[in-house]
């Protein structure tokens, strides 16, 4: 007999976490990695053949047999059902729900190999804030941060604009807890010349053409 803690994407099994041979030790180590799961800024999206929501469980299990005693879980309709082995494989002994720190496409890094977490971007737009008469425009340009003023360009290109907005939210917060003044949160863009104007921006210090910088997500 194998126990097992499990994590799902979406529904779809991705891996065994732990496995074991006694039912103490897989509820053990189940609250174990759960206690553990502590994120800054939870990964609520990802790309795959689009951008859509993503959200992580983690179960712990037993191998399926004859006889074990099921769970009771509301399904789709709302109806109260005995619970199927998860998978047609496991049974269910409990779960939870498990997050993921997100990362980001900061503009000058590869988008790959050097993303970067909240903390870096709290970081980065950090820079200088202490110098007299400094300012700075934080502002949501469809799936893009803008950290502007006239003498520095930042941008985190995100996976869409939801996730823009959070981040923006975030850095927000992260300022008016450290009683920080001279960055200008703007919220999100909507009037269609401060676009423009940024539009422009985006242009004169990245090269891109237009199209790139008019794509609303990281998907083309």
């Amino acid at each position: 007999m194998l126990y097992r803690v499990i994590l799902t994407k979406n529904g779809e099994y991705k891996k065994t976490l732990w496995r074991c041979k006694k039912r103490k030790t897989v509820f053990t180590n189940f609250h174990r990695i759960k206690e553990d799961n502590n994120v800054f800024f939870e990964r609520q999206f990802i790309n795959f053949k689009g951008i859509i929501p993503v959200g992580y469980m983690i179960y712990a299990v037993k191998d399926y047999e004859k006889g074990d005693k099921m769970r009771f879980v509301r399904n789709k309709l709302g109806q109260i059902v005995e619970e199927e082995p998860i998978f047609g494989i496991w049974t269910v002994l409990t779960e939870a729900k498990y997050s993921f720190e997100e990362s980001f496409w900061v503009y000058g890094f590869n988008p790959l190999t050097e993303r970067k977490s909240v903390i870096d971007i709290i970081g980065m737009l950090m820079i200088g804030v202490n110098e007299p008469r400094f300012t700075k425009q934080i502002i949501v340009i469809n799936n893009k941060l803008i950290f502007y003023n006239e003498d520095s360009f930042d941008m985190v290109i995100c996976k869409c604009k939801q996730d823009a907005q959070r981040l923006h939210h975030e850095l927000n917060k992260a300022a008016k807890d450290n009683g920080i003044k001279n960055l200008y949160f703007m919220g999100t863009a909507t009037d269609k010349k401060i676009m423009g104007d940024y539009y422009e921006i985006i242009h004169e210090k990245t090269g891109w053409d237009y199209t790139k910088i008019w794509r609303t997500t990281t998907r083309p």
